[in-house]
């Protein structure tokens, strides 16, 4: 990469770690945080510029140039703070944003919002990147990223193709694909092709892949090579983060335990999933976990806020038997001292994060997986009114060009994959996969007052 300037706000786990990256790329940086302790630190740990203020206010912004930089991070702990530094650094003439923040719901739910009234360029969750990258573990997937559409209803997923998948040993038509999945483009290094039935995706390819969330679960088990039912699962610690791989294992796993420490927490968890065995208890006692028998759990996943917890949890289970173990690792040294044991899984956050968007950085700033083609082609988001001429008409029949594709419709709350045969109507929120070049046949198809 040529040198670059970035700018970014938080000296915290995600800051610390993306200026290091960056600025051994050979890149200018320059952190903002206003926490004087930090910046002994980081003037006398890393090779950046400083500047100690609020990165949510315009003095420390104004201070760190960040009209001049190529892109401005807002990565401290504080969500509100990030979003509303994003909206005054571009504001100021930042070229592009990168916002943190720690909830999924914020990007399955509400992203789009967020990405329009705080002018940001790529909005990401450490909660949610790490729950991608457990579920891979856990469960054998090979899913890269992944787009929310409708509020989370429908997702895109980018997801890597092996050599013994069966996307690369058959032609599309051969596969036989989930209902309310369809697959949008095989990405090799060098292009994206929108295929047909007789192509076939090559090992090294990626291929994207639009439907419900149970929908490309169950694609992920038919393609992924080393795919696999989680079986009986154990997991530490009923926070957040704990709740997003609950609810996105309760259809993979045969049976799930969790152990909280805090009554409060563990009965809160308890009422949202009535299916899960709670534990109130602490999970770094080896005789409750054996008496709960942990020794039968084919995974062992801890999440806990608390980086020696999660690690000595592990300890105890593999001590148990079991052999799978992941642990949720917030601090640098931490992961580093205990990343050298064998058969344990670790998973940073900060890591997760900054990989995210130094790929974001590489690809020359494309911030969503299905914006593809060097931007000629995106996604848009339409209602379909009264005043339509799609109203009441099957797909099929749609007078369209060839570069609108009608990939998703929200009805009544309920996503689905249209096909041929569909019908719409008026109310219904349909996903459009759209060439710049046909933008106006859009608004002509789907008036109204959706943006495009």
């Amino acid at each position: 990469m040529k040198q670059r300037r970035f700018v970014i706000m938080g000296a915290g786990e995600v800051g610390s770690f993306l200026a290091r990256r960056l600025s051994s790329d050979g890149h200018a940086v320059v952190v903002i945080d206003e926490d004087p302790d930090k910046q002994r630190i980081v003037e006398e740990q890393l090779d950046v510029a400083f500047v100690l203020g609020n990165g949510s206010e315009v003095p420390a912004l104004t201070a760190a140039d960040v009209a001049g930089c190529d892109l401005f991070v807002a990565a401290s702990s504080s969500d509100s703070a990030n979003l509303a530094a994003s909206l005054l650094a571009k504001t100021l003439g930042a070229p592009r944003s990168v916002v943190r923040v720690h909830s999924s719901e914020d990007i399955t739910r509400f992203g789009r919002v967020y990405e329009k009234a705080f002018q940001a360029d790529l909005l990401l969750s450490t909660q949610l990147l790490t729950t991608t990258l457990i579920l891979n573990r856990v469960l054998g997937y090979n899913t890269l990223d992944i787009e929310y559409l409708a509020s989370g209803e429908l997702q895109v997923r980018r997801i890597a193709v092996e050599e013994d998948s069966v996307l690369a040993q058959r032609a599309l038509r051969d596969v036989r694909l989930p209902r309310d999945t369809l697959v949008l483009a095989f990405v090799s290094e060098s292009s994206v092709t929108v295929p047909r039935g007789s192509d076939r995706a090559q090992p090294g390819d990626e291929v994207l892949v639009i439907g419900t969330p149970e929908a490309l679960g169950e694609l992920e088990r038919r393609v992924s090579r080393q795919r696999k039912r989680a079986g009986f699962t154990v997991i530490a610690g009923g926070g957040d983060t704990a709740a997003a791989v609950i609810e996105a294992l309760a259809s993979q796993a045969g049976r799930i335990k969790l152990f909280e420490k805090d009554r409060t927490r563990a009965e809160k968890i308890a009422a949202r999933f009535p299916h899960l065995n709670v534990v109130h208890g602490d999970v770094t006692d080896a005789s409750l976990l054996a008496s709960e028998g942990v020794r039968d759990a084919a995974a062992f996943i801890a999440l806990t806020g608390n980086d020696e917890t999660n690690l000595m949890a592990c300890l105890i289970a593999r001590e148990l038997g079991v052999t799978e173990l992941t642990a949720l690792v917030q601090k640098t040294e931490t992961s580093n001292l205990w990343a050298r044991f064998e058969s344990l899984d670790i998973v940073s956050p900060r890591n997760v994060a900054a990989k995210q968007i130094v790929d974001y950085i590489e690809s020359g700033y494309s911030s969503h997986v299905i914006t593809f083609e060097g931007g000629q082609a995106q996604y848009v988001e339409r209602t379909v009114y009264a005043a339509s001429p799609v109203v009441d008409e099957e797909l099929r029949h749609v007078q369209a060009p060839a570069g609108i594709l009608v990939a998703g419709v929200l009805r009544d709350g309920k996503a689905m994959i249209p096909r041929g045969d569909a019908i719409l109507r008026v109310g219904d929120r349909v996903i459009l996969f759209v060439h710049r070049n046909e933008i106006d046949v859009v608004r002509l198809l789907f008036p109204g007052s959706d943006d495009v």
